[in-house]
Parts: C-alpha cells; sequence; structure tokens
C-alpha cells in the first residue's frame, strides 16, 4: 500500500554546507507524525523540498505512490497543504474570503465545480470556518485576528484545499501554553484520516498528538518509531533530549 509520504536518500547542500544527508520518512495514511530535532538540524528544509519551494540534490519524494521530486509548489497542491512558521494569511481579506480563496484554488480545474462554484465554495468555505471555530469573525479582516486566531485561519486555509496531507511547521510558536494547547486540540480535531506532518519544539505536545516520531539531528534521521520509543531512545536522550551519555 501506497504511503501518504516517502522521501528517500533525500540529501541537500547550500555552498559547501550539507544540510539534509539522505533522509529516509515514511508517512502512513492518516497518519500523525511529528518531525523533531535541534535548530538547524535541516527540518524546515525538508518540508521546503516536499512543498517544491527548492529541488533537493539527491533522492525521490514520493506522495501516495506518485514521484513529485522537484515539481514546483502549484504541481504539489493536490497532493499536500503547507502551513508555515509565520502567518500567511491575506490580511486586507475577510477570514471568509481566504478560506474562500483556499477552497477555489483546490477546485479551480474541477469542470463539474465551475458549473455550482458559488454553492461548492461558499459551503466548503463556511464549514471550515465552523471547524477551525472562528465563525464570529467571518467578515472581519484577517490582519484584525489575535495571533492564536492567525494561526488558527493559516490551519482552516491548508484543510480547505482538501490535500490528503498536511505540512505544519511549528504551528504553536510563539503562543502561551493555554492558545498552544488549544491549537493542538484543533489540530487533532481537524485533521482527522489526513496524514499529518508536523515540525513541533513543545515536546510535550509533539508526544501526546503523534503517532510517530522522527528525529532529525544534523541533517540525519536517527530515530523513527512510536512517540514512547522514541522517548526512550538513548541516541535521542543524548542528542536532543539533553540527557547525558
Amino acid at each position: 500500500m501506497n504511503a501518504a509520504l516517502e522521501c528517500r536518500g533525500v540529501a541537500k547542500r547550500f555552498g559547501a554546507t550539507k544540510v539534509l544527508r539522505g533522509v529516509d520518512l515514511r508517512i502512513g495514511e492518516g497518519e500523525r507524525h511529528a518531525l523533531i530535532g535541534p535548530n538547524g538540524a535541516g527540518k524546515s528544509t525538508l518540508f521546503d523540498l516536499i512543498s517544491g519551494r527548492i529541488r533537493p540534490d539527491e533522492g525521490r519524494i514520493l506522495a501516495r505512490g506518485a514521484d513529485i521530486t522537484g515539481r514546483p509548489p502549484h504541481r504539489v497542491s493536490r497532493a499536500l497543504a503547507r502551513s508555515f512558521q509565520t502567518t500567511s494569511v491575506f490580511g486586507n481579506l475577510s477570514v471568509l474570503d481566504n478560506l474562500r480563496c483556499a477552497v477555489l484554488g483546490a477546485r479551480a480545474s474541477r469542470l463539474r465545480d465551475r458549473w455550482f462554484a458559488s454553492r461548492v465554495i461558499e459551503d466548503k468555505a463556511r464549514a471550515m470556518l465552523d471547524a477551525i471555530g472562528l465563525h464570529a469573525r467571518a467578515d472581519e479582516p484577517a490582519a484584525r485576528l489575535a495571533y492564536a486566531e492567525q494561526r488558527a485561519l493559516d490551519l482552516g486555509i491548508a484543510l480547505a484545499t482538501d490535500a490528503p496531507l498536511i505540512l505544519l511547521d511549528e504551528p504553536t510558536a510563539g503562543m502561551n501554553r493555554a492558545e498552544a494547547a488549544h491549537a493542538l486540540a484543533l489540530i487533532r480535531a481537524t485533521t482527522q484520516g489526513r496524514a499529518l506532518l508536523i515540525i513541533e519544539h513543545d515536546m510535550d505536545a509533539v508526544f501526546a498528538l503523534a503517532d510517530r516520531v522522527s528525529v532529525l539531528v544534523r541533517g540525519r534521521v536517527i530515530a523513527s518509531d512510536e512517540p514512547d520509543a522514541v522517548r526512550r531512545n538513548r541516541d535521542v536522550q543524548q542528542a536532543y533530549l539533553g540527557v547525558a551519555p
């Protein structure tokens, strides 16, 4: 059975600096998978490669068995959706219009939806608005939202594309504990049935949310297993979790 995502021997260098050194990673269908590691390990670079922002020097990237290696973002958007470390909402558009744009972009090439575009887009956008808990802010410019609300809208935009794989890059960064807990509950509820690959530095969040965890250190995956097994792994403890050898 094809995985939602596979990275096979993916490598990337910038000048003389080797950022990724043959990364192997497999995300199953419907699996919540966390990618952790110290700063500079190459996590965001791997996201850039998967989402088509940059090309790998070596290796292959497959989404549901289809080779997407080096394809530009607009070519891989059917397979995956990504949020970034910083919010990427359209600040001058309303909250609802941000979601309408996401739905429209995902459905623009579907002939049937051209006939029923207005109804399809509106229904999907409003359903996502309710799912992320922003229905009361529907007509407000996204720029007026609080930071945590903008991050929720970022998630809604990614989910509204209907992509089977969601990439979330530090979705709780900059949040206080209560906001982070709310964001993780929202992620858990709204990504049911979809594959999720998440970069997150909050270890409590990682081990509570993820089905599997992969640890990236100096451009290599040193462990990939269920959360409890990764927590017990001595290499991980020494390299990342701060346990002395």
